[in-house]
């Protein structure tokens, strides 16, 4: 298993950005004023908010929101029905593999468990 980040879109990322930008302007002319300290804590929050969607915005990488687990599959190329039982046929006829193994094997690819 392992994990991807994923991060917001451009989109998501310039209109939390301008929120931000909103929320520091009402910070510093409404919150502060009225609230004193609390306002400190409103910009501070209201900076951190920006500074992340405007380094999304602007920048290629970008921080993530969460991160998710994925499992990865090792993929392969299916081989076809009819190109299994060729190569145990020519398995069989090379003398490879005797008649039984080859009815064995062949009924394997029939019930697809190969």
């Amino acid at each position: 298993m392992r994990k991807i980040r994923v991060k917001p879109s451009k989109g998501q990322s310039f209109f939390g950005l301008m929120i931000g930008i909103i929320f520091i302007v009402l910070g510093f002319t409404i919150v502060i004023p009225k609230a004193g300290l609390i306002g400190l804590i409103w910009i501070g929050i209201a900076l951190m908010i920006t500074i992340i969607n405007g380094y999304n915005v602007f920048s290629n990488r970008g921080i993530s929101n969460y991160e998710a687990n994925v499992e990865e599959y090792i993929t392969r190329e299916k081989e076809d029905f009819e190109v299994k039982l060729r190569k145990l046929s020519k398995l069989k006829n090379d003398g490879k593999i005797t008649e039984n193994e080859f009815q064995k094997q062949k009924e394997k690819i029939f019930n697809g468990d190969m």
